[in-house]
């Protein structure tokens, strides 16, 4: 009898391809079926429903959604002129598979009158496209911080395809730092996969699970919260909010209440700003 353990992995198939939820499992499932006979046409355009989205290869950033400020801009801009600068697709088997470009693929989508989209495509094995999509989005405009690239890095490093120095290039970390999470990836075992984030991992292959944060640990902590808070005000208040500051304000004195100097406070720690008595007066 096999064990679960011992089971050969799944054959790549587009239907495997739609339920694989790990990183390491979509590239191997990409590398199989880009070994099979694809598609030759390469249309300057396509419907946004032809093509292929998979965000847990190729959305580098490693969120959970998308920067609702960023896809603004880009609606807005899409209102005056007639197309975005193409995403960029690679063929595998019979599919469209977008490698770069989720932002402005969504923004379209969004758009009531646009239908298809501009795309250029890329002429390589699905590992590379995996580590363009990291150089390109590392030279965005909609720059990577560097917990965002730090995570990258120990993504490309899981997947065990790479070398120090093209997870280096790619995810623009340092050679030692790799070389770092190379280590804490063979302490941790089969344990490794468990974690989407360095700080996560670093931590645990220092044996630090159960001990309280580091000072570093919880900057990310608290650095990777306040993003996901920022999205979902965008997302529900698109710009309003940047555009109306005194009804932002009175909106948080609301909100927070008696807690609002608590608030005060880390706004000047953060800004830097700290006023005198005379415009302290002004308020």
């Amino acid at each position: 009898m096999i064990e679960p353990t011992d089971m050969p992995p799944p054959p790549a198939t587009p239907e495997a391809l739609d339920d694989a939820h790990d990183f390491a499992e979509t590239v191997r499932l990409l590398s199989g079926l880009a070994a099979t006979p694809g598609r030759e046409d390469r249309p300057e355009r396509l419907k946004l429903d032809e093509i292929t989205l998979l965000p847990v290869a190729f959305n580098v950033r490693c969120e959970e959604s998308l920067v609702e400020h960023h896809l603004t801009t880009l609606s807005k801009l899409l209102k005056s002129t007639q197309d975005l600068d193409p995403v960029t697709v690679m063929v595998v088997g019979s599919r469209f598979i977008l490698i770069d470009g989720h932002h402005r693929h969504e923004a379209y989508r969004r758009s009531p009158d646009r239908r298809d989209i501009p795309v250029r495509y890329f002429e390589g094995p699905p590992e590379d496209a995996i580590l363009e999509a990291a150089r390109t989005n590392t030279r965005a405009v909609l720059a990577m911080d560097n917990r965002q690239r730090q995570d990258l890095a120990w993504r490309l490093t899981l997947c065990g395809l790479y070398s120090k120095r093209r997870i280096a290039e790619a995810s623009g970390v340092s050679h030692a730092q790799v070389a770092i999470m190379r280590k804490a990836m063979k302490t941790l075992g089969e344990q490794a996969h468990d974690f989407d984030r360095w700080w996560q991992a670093r931590r645990a292959a220092d044996g630090k699970c159960n001990e309280g944060m580091s000072e570093e640990d919880r900057e990310m902590w608290i650095e990777e919260q306040a993003q996901a808070y920022a999205d979902r005000l965008a997302k529900a208040f698109s710009t309003k909010l940047a555009r109306n500051p005194e009804i932002a304000a009175l909106a948080l004195e609301y909100h927070f209440g008696r807690k609002l100097p608590d608030l005060l406070k880390e706004l000047n720690a953060r800004t830097g700003e700290v006023l005198d008595d005379d415009e302290e007066d002004e308020f």
